[in-house]
């Protein structure tokens, strides 16, 4: 399995069409949720909100997981969102969830954690490691300590830069191009110089971009990108970096 660390996002713009309220679409409820993920979602305090997290949740473990298995088919309830008690062990299993948790997809786990604002929710996760042989709920294999910066842009706030021709290549949209730009401004944090992140393509579709330099992933680095509606969100990480 590959060492890179493994990094996922997903942000939901909650002002779009179709979000408030979705929790009384049964049909969509029973197609994407777990009977348990249903049960935690409409006994939160605000069901719309933990819908979605959920959401993104499920959104982010599957751009991890595609990252893994080339052509990975993203059937929503087979990514299945647990609460992380040992976190928060003042949330027993069957409350709502809080600001953690973990995605499990077949033999995967990814942490997450969310951030939430009045009109947004974007989910960060990361790849659990363990020692060959571990179970779930052992402790995570020690790494080489890694840092994983984000970054989320709304309308109106201006992101400056320019794409390189391999980068532009995948770009679709937009916003496909901001989120490009702000994972760039993220890479200045780190020594880079010449790096891209770039997208190739593949029989199943667009592979999953990567951070690159002269055609070469960059080791030590993995980066997600996500838009919806008003905003985009970049996640980098990589190695520690002395202040």
């Amino acid at each position: 399995m590959t060492t890179r660390p493994l990094v996922g996002n997903d942000i939901v713009d909650l002002a779009e069409p179709g979000v408030a309220g979705k929790e009384h679409d049964r049909r969509f409820m029973d197609r994407v949720f777990t009977p348990a993920e249903r049960e935690r979602i409409l006994a939160a305090p605000s069901p719309t909100l933990a819908l979605w997290k959920v959401w993104a949740a499920k959104e982010t473990a599957f751009k991890i997981a595609s990252k893994l298995r080339e052509g990975v088919v993203f059937a929503h309830r087979k990514f299945e969102v647990v609460p992380d008690t040992a976190a928060e062990p003042e949330r027993a299993i069957g409350e709502a969830i809080g600001h953690w948790a973990s995605v499990h997809f077949d033999d995967l786990e990814i942490r997450v954690r969310w951030e939430t604002a009045r009109d947004y929710v974007h989910c960060v996760g990361q790849l659990v490691r363990r020692e060959h042989g571990a179970a779930a709920g052992d402790p995570e294999t020690p790494r080489h300590t890694r840092r994983v910066l984000a970054g989320i842009l709304g309308d109106g706030h201006a992101v400056g830069g320019a794409l390189s021709r391999a980068e532009q290549a995948s770009v679709h949209s937009s916003a496909s191009e901001r989120a490009r730009l702000l994972a760039r401004r993220l890479m200045a944090r780190w020594d880079l110089q010449g790096a891209e992140i770039v997208r190739s393509w593949r029989a199943w579709g667009w592979s999953p971009p990567v951070l690159s330099q002269q055609g070469r992933p960059v080791a030590g680095f993995d980066v997600s990108l996500s838009h919806d509606g008003r905003f985009v969100a970049a996640v980098l990480a990589g190695p520690s970096t002395r202040a």
